[in-house]
């Protein structure tokens, strides 16, 4: 970390923007899966490119010539997690813990429960709900549209590097986790909406499956507006306008 950090910004962090990479034929899956299957409307589907809405986020799938993968979640009203359990059982095979056989995660540290599933581009993909997070007043079966936005993205590299320019050029810092340790894990942002970043290799759960980088777009709110790449393959920005 540098000797005089710039000072950190609590204004509230949501990932407005995210720009991913799929092989290009696994694209029209995609599509289906978001869509008719999660109930997650397309805003975009074209030639190399398909994009869905999440409530507060814009998701990209960008065409690619290989195989990239990554590890994200998306985020559900904090007092839904039953209702919303139910919901993915019966739209997707979930992912089991390889110990325990068990599909529902408990994370008692941060107040949060969640399941995890493959996409059609292989992605491990995860449902998270925080209690006391955007809890909600509706009741009933869940539904796609219930979904909040991303709450996790997994960024893939050195570590150490990347918290520091995310806390000096973007205002982000470290809020859980640690950077010292080089098979561990760090969050950067805040609890529920958090850019988790790991050394390439290490495991991600519940697979198993060691973690790679592949480039990635992310645009989040702000203030304090800034930007910084990392690895030259993540392009952070953070932005006033919760439009751009």
């Amino acid at each position: 970390m540098p000797a005089s950090p710039s000072p950190v910004n609590s204004s509230p962090m949501r990932f407005l923007h995210v720009r991913l990479h799929a092989p290009a034929r696994s694209l029209p899956a995609l599509a289906d899966f978001y869509g008719a299957r999660l109930g997650i409307e397309p805003v975009e589907v074209a030639d190399g490119a398909m994009a869905v809405g999440v409530g507060e986020t814009r998701l990209d799938f960008l065409a690619s010539g290989t195989q990239p993968f990554y590890h994200f979640a998306l985020l559900a009203p904090g007092n839904r997690f039953g209702e919303l359990l139910d919901w993915a059982r019966v739209r997707t095979e979930l992912l089991p813990d390889r110990t325990s056989g068990a599909v529902v995660f408990d994370f008692t540290s941060w107040g949060a429960q969640a399941c995890y599933f493959h996409d059609p581009a292989g992605n491990i993909v995860e449902l998270i709900a925080h209690r006391g997070i955007d809890e909600t007043t509706r009741r009933g079966p869940f539904a796609g549209a219930e979904l909040l936005g991303l709450s996790e993205l997994g960024l893939v590299g050195p570590t150490v590097e990347a918290a520091s320019r995310l806390r000096r050029e973007v205002g982000l810092e470290v809020w859980d986790g640690t950077v010292a340790a080089e098979s561990g894990l760090a969050f950067v942002g805040e609890p529920a909406r958090t850019l988790i970043l790991t050394a390439a290799g290490r495991p991600w759960l519940p697979t198993g499956r060691p973690a790679e980088a592949h480039p990635a777009e992310v645009v989040l709110s702000g203030p304090p507006a800034g930007e910084t790449t990392i690895d030259t393959i993540y392009r952070i920005r953070r932005t006033d306008n919760a439009g751009d």
